[in-house]
């Protein structure tokens, strides 16, 4: 695992409408608006601060799992951070590469002076990324009724948080 760079940029796009293709209902993003993006789009929205990030899982050299970190920017929320994008490709499922990418994110999240409280969604439905979430500390906080459409459905989704203390 290591933190993506914008030349990591056609891997992170190939993963990302991946995931957005197999798990509609687990992103906010749609197929149809990211496979649009250019790859120029794609780097200028790998971060490369401290303070937010994306981990990328290899396989040798192939991108195969990612998970998003974005401190707030505003002043009155820079207390916080969130959690996004997270996704294993299908042959890397149930073999811990989930978890090891939160405690890893959590590790570098906390690293980071003033942040007290990160936060993610997940779909309502979503038992083992939910139980995941709990296993760290998170709990949810609010409850979403109908936050995503996709396909003809609608999408409850959870609101959770983790608080620490730097």
């Amino acid at each position: 695992m290591r933190v993506l760079k914008k030349n990591d940029a056609e891997q992170y796009r190939r993963l990302r409408l991946e995931s957005l293709l197999k798990e509609p209902a687990s992103f906010a993003s749609s197929y149809e608006e990211e496979q649009s993006r250019s790859l120029d789009d794609i780097k200028d929205r790998i971060p490369e601060n401290k303070e937010s990030f994306i981990y990328g899982l290899f396989d040798k050299e192939i991108l195969v799992g990612m998970i998003g970190f974005k401190r707030e920017d505003k002043i009155k929320f820079k207390h916080k951070g969130f959690i996004w994008g997270v996704y294993i490709a299908e042959n890397y499922r149930g073999q811990g590469y989930s978890k090891q990418m939160l405690k890893d994110t959590l590790i570098k999240a906390k690293d980071i002076p003033g942040v007290q409280q990160i936060q993610l969604t997940v779909a309502a439905t979503n038992n083992s990324a939910k139980k995941l979430y709990e296993s760290y500390g998170f709990n949810t906080f609010g409850y979403e009724n109908g936050a995503l459409y996709v396909d003809g459905f609608y999408i409850d989704e959870e609101h959770m948080a983790l608080h620490i203390s730097n």
